[in-house]
């Protein structure tokens, strides 16, 4: 069928999942999904049940490296979306809800943590992916088209950072 782009994510396996190294983990804001990347760059979506059983859902493939950091990437409550990042610069969005790539970037740089930020301009809200990692600045990276938007650079000292966290007053 020409023009059908439709692409379905199916992932089959038997009563477990398969095992793998988990490199991060994060739990969706609604408390229902773990999601862990692993060493061979395969993220795993699970559910977790009221009564806390854990659950493998949907095995996601688009790195091609070790999977380094997961944040979130939306704020809404009828979309959840999440960043993936890997050792190769790789970074992936994903819908969480079935499983699909939306947007793929690769950078110079790997990330070693994430954090998403979401503002208002106006009536419309934004979202910005705060990066560092094996690099001397902080990226500010748009959360929908995963561009980056400016770094933060420090001329003085250039191992200016190692982590960081957004406290919002």
């Amino acid at each position: 069928m020409a023009g059908n782009s439709l692409v379905l994510p199916i992932v089959l396996w038997g009563r477990k999942a398969p095992t793998h190294c988990i490199s991060a983990v994060l739990l969706t804001d609604d408390g229902a999904t773990i999601v862990t990347g692993c060493h061979d760059g395969q993220i795993c979506l699970w559910d977790l049940s009221v009564e806390l059983q854990i659950n493998p859902r949907a095995l996601l493939f688009g790195h091609t490296a070790s999977i380094t950091c997961l944040s979130k990437a939306c704020a809404s409550s009828d979309k959840q979306y999440i960043v993936s990042a890997s050792e190769s610069g790789e970074m992936c969005l994903w819908d969480v809800s079935d499983g699909r790539c939306i947007e793929f970037t690769k950078l110079a740089c790997t990330h070693t943590g994430i954090q998403f930020y979401q503002f208002s301009v106006g009536n419309q809200r934004e979202g910005r992916l705060l990066c560092h990692g094996h690099y001397p600045e902080i990226l500010v990276v748009d959360a929908t088209s995963l561009e980056v938007l400016y770094s933060l650079v420090s001329k003085i000292s250039p191992d200016w950072i190692s982590s960081m966290s957004i406290i919002r007053s």
